[in-house]
């Protein structure tokens, strides 16, 4: 089945934004240049190996960094980590200058006080369009079970505490 025309790129951006996702920030290194950015686009790939996903902006500064490196990590924010999604998202020249952090096995920094870290090791990137998918073997991972912050609809939320009836 084949359909002719296509949405426009607003129509996609309001069909996104009614995806409830975690709010991650993934870090890389390379020599001495560290980065984080701020990102939805997280996706477990397999359990077996475990691996996840990341997408990429091939403009963004991560890209260089993560496809020089062969690394990243994914830190999970917590609910009451919202400020430093904010931070991240700033694209400051210093972005780990204020931020409590350490180094993990890969290099990459991690976030302290994330609700999880998971450390990758890349096996494949694959172009599409404006972004780059990278496909990273997970290698280490820690959590914390805290709750996590989300984004939907173009602002942060959390969860709500619900006691589910069966019947």
């Amino acid at each position: 089945m084949t359909t002719s025309g296509s949405i426009s790129g607003d129509q996609f951006k309001s069909a996104m934004r009614r995806f409830a996702a975690s709010v991650n920030v993934i870090t890389s290194i390379d020599g001495h240049v560290m980065n984080g950015m701020t990102a939805t686009a997280v996706c477990s790939v397999s359990a077996d190996p475990p691996s996840l996903l990341v997408i990429v902006n091939k403009t963004n500064r991560s890209h260089p960094v993560i496809s020089r490196s062969g690394a990243f990590a994914v830190n999970v924010l917590s609910s009451d980590q919202e400020e430093l999604a904010g931070h991240f998202a700033a694209k400051k020249p210093d972005p780990f200058a204020e931020i409590d952090y350490r180094i993990g096995k890969t290099g990459c920094p991690l976030i302290c006080e994330a609700d999880a870290t998971l450390e990758c090791e890349v096996v494949q990137e694959t172009d599409y369009g404006t972004h780059t998918i990278f496909i990273g073997r997970i290698v280490t991972c820690d959590v914390a079970s805290k709750a996590p912050l989300l984004y939907h609809e173009g602002r942060f939320c959390r969860l709500e505490e619900h006691t589910l009836h069966f019947a």
